[in-house]
């Protein structure tokens, strides 16, 4: 006879489990793109794509959260100065988020770094880029 404990062990996942969940659709790692700019948004997406990541794109702090929400990515790229919702307040709803404050993110943004500080973010980057430190900041947090 199997006892209860065993029984409830085989049919839910450890809470560690939970977070390979939401990779299993793609091998790819996902990365969230959150800016404003269309352009550089579709830039990011084709240049981290070639790389070998699964890029999704919102396009502004709202719509990244939804979007984040809906499926968690590994990383997250982020703007700071967005309409409807900016990159601070994303992070603020982001760190109060149990499904969300454990994802990395890589602020990319023409705000002066002595700005973000106080940010928590995992890399900065600052605008224009280079395509290199772009992809080098996101694998290193995958």
């Amino acid at each position: 006879m199997m006892d209860t404990a065993t029984t409830i062990n085989r049919t839910m996942p450890n809470w560690y489990d939970t977070r390979r969940l939401c990779y299993k659709r793609s091998m790819r790692p996902r990365v969230l793109i959150v800016d404003d700019d269309p352009d550089l948004r579709e830039l990011m997406a084709q240049v981290l794509t070639g790389e070998g990541f699964d890029a999704d794109v919102a396009i502004n702090g709202q719509d990244g959260l939804d979007k984040a929400h809906d499926n968690p990515p590994r990383v997250i790229v982020l703007d700071m100065m967005m309409p409807v919702m900016d990159g601070w307040t994303f992070r603020a709803h982001q760190k109060y988020c149990v499904t969300l404050a454990a994802v990395p993110v890589v602020i990319l943004s023409g705000v002066p770094l002595a700005r973000l500080r106080n940010v928590g973010a995992a890399a900065t980057l600052q605008k224009p880029f280079d395509n290199d430190e772009l992809i080098a900041a996101v694998r290193a947090l995958c």
